[in-house]
């Protein structure tokens, strides 16, 4: 896939995750490999709803800005995952209204869930 279809995939994926309310706002994150190892990255306060390919944050697998927009600060979150998993090609990172509730219920078993470790949960 050349680099500009890749854009706009992800501009395309972006706006229906947005549409079906899987991210709200300016929260969520998407990410994915380019041919040459480098990423694009959804940038800092973006609305997935909103995005502009050619605004979408390039960055290197050390976490270098190379072009766009600046890349939100997710990226370094994407970018441990790619470290760990060579053959992952796209991360998709979201905040749905509905499972961040759910995440901060009390009562959940602890063996059963991921460790709370969002802004969110804290709030």
């Amino acid at each position: 896939m050349t680099e500009q279809a890749l854009r706009d995939t992800m501009v395309m994926l972006a706006a229906s995750l947005f549409e079906r309310g899987y991210a709200t706002g300016g929260a969520g994150n998407l990410s994915a490999k380019l041919p040459d190892g480098t990423l694009l990255a959804t940038p800092t306060g973006s609305c997935l709803g909103r995005l502009d390919p050619a605004r979408l944050a390039r960055v290197s697998m050390s976490g270098e800005h190379l072009g766009g927009d600046r890349p939100s600060k997710e990226v370094a979150f994407h970018l441990a995952i790619y470290h760990n998993n060579p053959d992952c090609q796209a991360v998709v990172h979201l905040h749905c209204t509905y499972l961040t509730a759910l995440s901060c219920l009390e009562g959940l078993d602890p063996a059963n869930v991921i460790r709370p470790f969002t802004p969110y949960y804290v709030m």
